[in-house]
């Protein structure tokens, strides 16, 4: 999925099912895309993505990384602990490509992505929540891939000249098609029928809503409602989703900017990148004390494979 899902419908959703602080959740949500190894502007100065920043008292604190769009993707250690836990959520293990299954495959609405749903609306807290809607509504979008590297996420032949010597990383050698909601496209690996992302993104919809209603017991109910959702999934592009989405909220949707949070945390003095007095009350920080719980989360949920 990409912004136009992970944030502005995710923001609708939130805000529709009367969610506490739905801005955040859909800030979290998105972030997890943007908290990567690319560059931020902290007081109009660029920075990368910082490993370790030192605090007023001396010691470090360590933020978490939840997205790699660089040459540290090939890296397994990121594979494992960026990609799988965040975006490639190891499913129900009851798909079959290539003669065989696969247990760190990806299934959308999985026993693994409903327990980490669930445990993040038990907790109220709106970083995870917001964390974990990412992971959900990848399950849909990133289904039959897996996170790391293998032949399982090939989907076309060697001969399919440059298509094919894309490193096998999650949906790397399908591009972006699966994430663009109004995009379709084929996986070689199980047929040539064409997949209908929309059908896709409006089961992630359906899903996510009733979920957090259930949460919240609050709110538009969803027969009420899937009408105008499926509209909006339905748009032609990008651009006219988001015009969608806006009208459902009368234009009442919070802007967005990647640098908002870590901005507020830290500071750039001198060329040394550094935590700034009172980092702990801070958006950013807290998204990544959520993003260290759903990582430790998911690592219990995969623990046998």
């Amino acid at each position: 999925m990409e912004k136009d899902f992970h944030y502005f419908l995710t923001y609708a959703m939130a805000k529709m099912t009367e969610c506490p602080q739905p801005e955040v959740i859909a800030y979290a949500c998105q972030f997890v895309d943007d908290n990567n190894e690319g560059q931020f502007f902290v007081d109009g100065e660029k920075i990368f993505f910082p490993e370790k920043l030192k605090t007023a008292d001396r010691y470090y604190y360590y933020p978490v990384m939840t997205q790699s769009l660089s040459p540290k993707s090939l890296d397994p250690y990121v594979q494992k602990y960026v990609y799988l836990p965040f975006h490639f959520l190891p499913g129900d293990n009851n798909v079959t490509i290539k003669g065989s299954p696969n247990p760190l495959n990806t299934t959308p609405n999985s026993g693994n992505a409903k327990k980490l749903l669930s445990a993040s609306l038990e907790s109220d807290n709106p970083y995870l929540i917001g964390i974990a809607l990412h992971t959900f509504a990848d399950t849909w979008s990133h289904q039959n891939f897996t996170g790391m590297q293998e032949e399982w996420n090939a989907v076309y032949p060697w001969y399919n000249g440059f298509k094919s010597i894309v490193p096998n990383i999650g949906h790397a050698e399908a591009g972006h098609s699966p994430d663009v909601i109004s995009e379709p496209w084929i996986d070689y690996r199980i047929g040539k029928t064409v997949i209908d992302n929309k059908e896709r993104a409006f089961a992630a919809t359906r899903a996510i809503y009733e979920n957090l209603q259930k949460k919240t017991r609050k709110g538009t109910p969803w027969n009420d409602v899937k009408g105008k959702f499926q509209q909006i999934i339905d748009a032609d592009d990008y651009d006219e989703r988001i015009a969608k989405i806006s009208a459902l909220m009368d234009g009442s949707i919070p802007g967005y900017s990647r640098d908002a949070w870590i901005g507020e945390a830290i500071d750039k003095d001198a060329g040394e990148v550094s935590m700034k007095p009172g980092y702990t009350d801070t958006d950013w920080y807290r998204f990544h004390q959520a993003a260290k719980i759903q990582l430790s989360k998911v690592a219990e949920l995969t623990k046998e494979i």
